[in-house]
């Protein structure tokens, strides 16, 4: 059998994650705190979220619990700079649903910001 290659390289994450940044902080995207005006704080940032989204476009991932491997795979250079625990798999959930990310139906802002992983 044949060795699987990933579609995601160390240097790509790092490029894409930093060029996502500077796009969100150039439009003055706002990065909410937390959930309303009386909700829990965030833990992770919008951004963070909505990167992990991004990577599973770019991976064709299908389900909530391959998004969270993946990130859980990648969490050092998708968290890097942050001093944060990798996300539970329920929490990640929560906050794609929340920005309106599901598995088989992405986030629109993806492919507004990415047309090239629209399929």
């Amino acid at each position: 059998m044949a060795k699987r290659s990933s579609k995601l390289s160390e240097k790509w994450i790092s490029q894409t994650r930093e060029m996502f940044r500077d796009f969100l902080n150039f439009t003055n995207f706002p990065d909410p705190e937390r959930q309303g005006e009386r909700g829990p704080k965030f833990k992770y940032p919008e951004w963070l979220i909505m990167f992990i989204a991004v990577m599973s476009v770019k991976l064709k991932i299908k389900t909530y619990i391959q998004i969270h491997k993946m990130a859980m795979q990648y969490w050092e250079i998708i968290s890097d700079g942050l001093d944060l625990p990798p996300i539970s798999e329920r929490q990640l959930r929560d906050r794609l649903k929340k920005i309106c990310h599901h598995p088989r139906k992405p986030a629109t802002f993806i492919f507004q910001m990415f047309p090239e992983l629209e399929q």
